[in-house]
């Protein structure tokens, strides 16, 4: 079963401050419009992320590929 994440999963701090996607809710939708994010699939009403496309993202991120 895929897991799902909602912005506010996205951008929330952890116990130790550190949030999934490191960056403020503008330039999030920045990066979606931009294309350097993935866009969100619709879930009912939500708009949400599929993990797998999180962490294709954040690999590359952290590799510099952006």
């Amino acid at each position: 079963m895929t897991t799902f994440f909602n912005l506010d999963d996205l951008l929330r701090p952890d116990t130790h401050g550190a949030r999934i996607v490191p960056v403020s809710k503008g330039t999030f939708y920045r990066m979606v419009k931009a294309g350097t994010f993935p866009k969100p699939r619709r879930l009912g009403k939500r708009s949400v992320w599929p993990k797998e496309d999180i962490e294709q993202w954040r690999e590359q991120w952290l590799a510099g590929d952006q």
